[in-house]
């Protein structure tokens, strides 16, 4: 073979390779493209499985912290406006009294001076003006201005800004704020961020880039996606549960704070007015032989609930009817661990929990628990939307412990394995 036909031959067999070669990369590229495709769409249907969840948990919260928020307010406006009328009403009978009294006796006299003086809610340091600054939420450091502050989200340190900045994504080192950059692919070193790095071709040294470059093979690729895949759901499930527990442990705090700051306010008030009359009593009884009496003031009570340790937030409050605290069903027997089921043509409830059915009706005093029948004091009923059952048989029901104290206004419940 001359070297002319030589030369030929080694051309046809290097085209023929070529050839080959490009077939075979053509089809790589094919089914490259497909699982490329794939990858992509299986990390855009995570980034928007946990973003939602983030929203959506967000939502709640906000709206938690909006509805308690507003509850309270209400509870120290009327207060607020409760102890006001009483003060406005007791000077206005002391004034009252002071002008019957200027007709029998002498105005110049110690004793109707002493009175008159006291009475005065205006002469700074005597009862009726101690009063009044008990409830005066402009007095510095006065029990009504110590709950305001704890109500003001704007009031740095207090109670209701430390819940309110937990909640924030905006407030740096908060829960939230991590929560947010987890799910923030633009996040540097967040999960979602990692997750999309070894989700793309785009990323040097990903998965995906070393894929494409032909640095490993397909199953190694799919393997190692499907690991990074089952890490990025690993480490935001311990997110989401780092999240809620913190956000949990703000709350507790704050409503207690709160809850306590009211407590404060509200035994104040009452207490320095039992001080102020029995102070003006004994002046008026020195001049004239008689005290004085003033109709009773009785605030409103806010009961707090506790379920395995962590405060409640309920759109619809606890209640008391006829004697009775009245309670939401559904919040506390899910918070319990129990499945909670509603029929709306029957207008009844029923919850399971570990083989343990109950069953309540509304307006209907007879309850079940599993086959057994049992007496309501007071029947289930419908408050703004929630089903309010007895206290009491919150424990009974489900074999959890329920505890009042009455100087705090507070029921803990827990569960048996608690």
């Amino acid at each position: 073979m001359n070297g002319t036909q030589i030369g030929c031959k080694i051309l046809v067999s290097s085209l023929a390779i070529a050839l080959t070669i490009g077939t075979a990369a053509r089809g790589a590229s094919a089914a490259d493209t497909a699982f490329i495709n794939r990858m992509a769409e299986q990390y855009a249907a995570f980034e928007q499985k946990h973003r939602e969840q983030y929203d959506g948990y967000l939502k709640n919260e906000k709206k938690m912290y909006d509805t308690y928020r507003n509850q309270m307010l209400s509870v120290y406006n009327e207060l607020l406006r409760l102890a006001r009328a009483d003060l406005d009403e007791m000077t206005a009978l002391l004034d009252n009294d002071i002008r019957q009294l200027k007709l029998s006796y002498k105005e110049n006299s110690d004793a109707f001076r002493t009175y008159a003086r006291m009475a005065d809610k205006d002469r700074a340091g005597e009862p009726m003006d101690l009063y009044e600054d008990t409830m005066d939420p402009d007095n510095a450091g006065s029990p009504m201005d110590v709950f305001e502050d704890s109500l003001d989200p704007d009031s740095a340190g207090e109670a209701m800004d430390l819940y309110a900045d937990e909640i924030d994504p905006d407030s740096a080192g908060s829960a939230l704020d991590a929560y947010e950059d987890d799910v923030d692919p633009d996040s540097a070193g967040g999960i979602m961020d990692r997750f999309e790095d070894e989700s793309s071709v785009d990323s040097a040294g990903s998965v995906m880039d070393r894929y494409e470059d032909g640095d490993i093979t397909k199953n190694e690729a799919e393997r190692r996606m499907a690991e990074a895949l089952a890490k990025a759901e690993a480490d935001m499930s311990k997110r989401i549960g780092d999240t809620r527990q913190a956000v949990q442990n703000r709350k507790n705090s704050s409503l207690q704070a709160i809850r306590d700051a009211w407590l404060n306010a509200k035994n104040a008030i009452v207490r320095q007015r039992e001080k102020t009359i029995a102070d003006l009593s004994a002046a008026r009884e020195k001049l004239t032989g008689t005290g004085i009496s003033f109709k009773p003031l009785v605030p409103d009570n806010w009961i707090t609930v506790i379920v395995n340790g962590d405060y409640m937030i309920f759109e619809q409050p606890p209640v008391i009817v006829s004697g009775n605290t009245l309670v939401p069903m559904r919040a506390i027997f899910e918070k319990l661990g129990a499945e909670v089921s509603w029929d709306p043509d029957r207008q009844a409830v029923t919850a399971k929990k570990e083989g343990t059915t109950v069953w309540l009706q509304i307006d209907n005093s007879i309850a079940k628990v599993g086959n057994r029948d049992q007496s309501l004091e007071v029947s289930p009923r419908i408050m703004n939307g929630s089903t309010m059952v007895p206290l009491r048989f919150v424990g009974e029901a489900l074999g959890a412990d329920v505890k009042w104290d009455d100087s705090l206004k507070t029921v803990t419940i827990a569960s048996a394995s608690q």
